[in-house]
């Protein structure tokens, strides 16, 4: 049982302002016992990993770097911390945030500015709810030891349990679709999707679950459409705007490929990692002009990438535009000394663009290396 007054609370918030006002609200109520502070997700997880144990979160949605449902995201992961009660603090409750609080299990949100009534009933809400979880959260807690236990049928009983014990909610029909699912009984699991989803319109996962079982059966269409209501919805999950995008890649719809991926660029943390992997997916479906830009922005902040200097080369030698990678094939060619491939690509591309003499001085290196190279020596007939 959690004591409201004794309780220890970490605040996550990178507005050290923000913090402080928050503490001083949680004194006035009298919540509370210790309190700590975090500036961003990263800082506030280290906290929630240590030796001190945290009883409520209290976290900003929308933080640089780590944000808040990232943030929670990992806390819903952790065994040890899962069940922990969150509340997220955020300026407006759009659609956005009650589908990630559909889908990260977020127990309340506060909307800005934050004042003493809003906190104290948030948060009096969510520790009554932990202190005495109704009979749906109690059997969706067993249905998850048991399936972590690998008793999926046991899983199975309990979310039924949870779903006669709340027919109205969606969240123990889509914990049966789920758990069918991981049963391999495809049929069953779509089944329970489509409730959920009809249930609840913003059941996020329920969407991308049906979308993920279209794709199992190679129906593009279906999972397109799933994947697309996903996105809609809550266009942050990374893997879901991948899948989509690669569907609609494969139905050759390139201009809204390109867009879902730009949407998904700006809000990856890494995006440059996130660049490298688009740019192979579009170089392998023939979308070489995006393939291009997404090289050059690589290299505009990497400009020692060698191995990408020659993915750009390539793409531009399969658009035609061999002309446009000069400056990149002068720099590969300076570096590269033993890679025969691609001396031979460069040379073969420094032919198309008529730069017979350079692709002549290319050769010469790889006769160096591969003195009988059949390829080089037909490739130096074609220099003279």
């Amino acid at each position: 049982m959690l004591d409201m007054h004794a309780m220890n609370i970490l605040i996550v918030d990178d507005m050290e302002t923000m913090c402080k006002a928050i503490r001083s609200m949680l004194k006035i109520l009298n919540i509370g016992g210790q309190v700590f502070y975090a500036y961003n997700g990263m800082e506030g997880w280290q906290i929630l990993k240590g030796e001190t144990p945290i009883d409520l979160a209290i976290l900003d949605w929308n933080m640089p770097g780590m944000t808040g449902v990232e943030l929670l995201e990992h806390i819903r992961e952790d065994r040890k911390l899962r069940d922990m009660p969150v509340v997220m603090v955020t300026a407006e409750a759009n659609q956005e945030i009650v589908a990630e609080a559909a889908e990260s299990e977020i127990d309340a949100y506060i909307l800005k500015p934050v004042t003493v009534k809003s906190l104290e009933e948030r948060i009096k809400a969510v520790i009554d709810k932990a202190n005495n979880p109704p009979p749906m959260l109690r059997h969706l807690k067993n249905a998850r030891v048991h399936e972590e236990n690998g008793q999926l049928v046991e899983a199975i009983n309990e979310a039924m349990q949870a779903m006669e014990a709340n027919p109205k909610s969606s969240r123990p029909v889509r914990e049966l679709g789920h758990l069918y699912h991981k049963q391999g009984d495809f049929a069953q699991a779509e089944k329970y999707y489509l409730k959920a989803a009809r249930m609840n319109p913003m059941d996020v996962f329920a969407f991308h679950s049906l979308g993920d079982l279209a794709l199992r059966k190679g129906d593009m269409d279906k999972a397109a459409q799933h994947y697309e209501q996903a996105m809609r919805i809550s266009p942050r999950n990374l893997e879901r705007g991948l899948n989509f995008a690669k569907i609609l890649l494969e139905k050759d719809m390139t201009a809204k490929a390109i867009k879902v991926f730009d949407k998904i660029l700006d809000l990856a943390e890494d995006p440059i990692t996130l660049r490298e992997e688009i740019a192979g997916l579009c170089t392998s479906r023939g979308v070489y002009d995006y393939a291009i830009e997404l090289y050059g922005f690589i290299l505009k902040n990497m400009p020692g990438r060698h191995d990408v200097m020659a993915k750009l080369v390539d793409a531009y030698d399969r658009t035609g535009e061999g002309r446009k990678a000069m400056p990149y094939l002068l720099e590969l060619e300076k570096n590269t000394d033993k890679d025969v491939g691609l001396l031979l690509k460069i040379a073969r591309i420094y032919l198309s663009i008529h730069q017979n003499a350079r692709a002549d001085h290319v050769l010469q290196k790889v006769m160096k290396i591969e003195p009988g190279n059949r390829e080089a020596k037909e490739l130096i007939s074609q220099c003279l």
